[in-house]
């Protein structure tokens, strides 16, 4: 996808010298990014990542800032944002807000190895230790009430299965299941593998603090599946690098099942109205319908087999 915003050598180097990190070299536009232009810069020593929010408030950029120094400060490893000659890390250009980032050197893979999962799961394990930002206290934007279709298309059939899961899930939710600092998108895409120090979590756009499980849920769905269909053995990987930093309770374990299958209707819920209301797109239109499958399949699974996944 092209991005939003076409920027030249000259504007690039207009919009970086607040940052004071030297001639920009070179530069390319970096694909994926619904809500960013993306915008990697290489200048004689170093590369950074130009980001240029298309949609977001200066207000939401700023927190989002905020957020990945609290979480470098607390000793988690994510996309390293730079202040600008003002000690600022917000700066704009045509008032779209700009955040100036260390570019991570790394790979984004979609198969990950039963290995780098393990990874992946005591790295959550690690942000999910870090304490909970004040400004971002009880809130996820991708809870319970985006279990729903838009008004306009309340008639589809799909209405019936979220209606059907959103009762499923509620019966599910228990006041046992810790709360916390959560990613709530780690999908394949949102991991860097680098040489250095392993798999390294990025795009904190979707933060918040909501139940542990539920990040883990997600991570499931985004980084277990092959084909569309749930690993059970990627499963197991990512529950116990998990668990050898943090372990899951009772109630979180016999839980987790139920939270793949939320996280995965989450998800189909945000395509079916992105891509058939908000934004039509008739070559995405029917994208909501893997993670559907995803919801059903797992809710199958015989709950014995699926707690097994969190014994050590």
């Amino acid at each position: 996808m092209p991005p939003y915003s076409q920027l030249n050598e000259k504007q690039i180097n207009e919009i970086v010298a607040v940052f004071g990190i030297g001639r920009v070299i070179q530069y390319k536009a970096l694909e994926g990014g619904s809500e960013n232009t993306n915008y990697r810069i290489d200048t004689h020593d170093k590369s950074y990542v130009l980001t240029l929010s298309e949609n977001k408030s200066k207000e939401k950029v700023s927190e989002l800032a905020d957020l990945l120094t609290h979480l470098e400060k607390n000793g988690v490893r994510s996309s390293r944002v730079l202040p600008t000659n003002c000690s600022d890390y917000l700066s704009s250009y045509v008032s779209k807000p700009i955040l100036l980032k260390e570019y991570l050197h790394g790979d984004i893979i979609e198969n990950l190895s039963e290995e780098m999962l393990f990874d992946v799961g005591a790295s959550m394990a690690v942000l999910h230790a870090v304490p909970v930002p004040q400004n971002m206290e009880n809130r996820f934007q991708y809870g319970i009430d985006i279990l729903t279709v838009p008004d306009s298309l309340s008639d589809h059939p799909f209405s019936a299965w979220v209606a059907d899961i959103r009762k499923y899930i509620c019966e599910h939710l228990d006041e046992g299941l810790r709360k916390g600092l959560i990613h709530g998108d780690i999908f394949f895409n949102n991991v860097v593998i680098t040489e250095d120090t392993g798999p390294v979590i990025i795009d904190f756009e979707e933060a918040g603090h909501y139940y542990l499980v539920f990040d883990l849920g997600m991570a499931i769905v985004g980084t277990c599946c092959d084909a569309g269909v749930i690993n059970m053995r990627k499963v197991k990987a990512l529950v116990r690098g998990y668990q050898s930093k943090s372990s899951l309770n009772s109630i979180e374990v016999t839980k987790l099942k139920a939270f793949v299958a939320y996280a995965a209707s989450v998800t189909a819920c945000w395509r079916f109205a992105q891509y058939r209301a908000l934004h039509p797109d008739e070559s995405k239109q029917d994208r909501y319908l893997e993670m559907k499958q995803i919801a059903d399949e797992i809710r199958a699974v015989p709950n014995a087999s699926f707690e097994s996944a969190c014994s050590n």
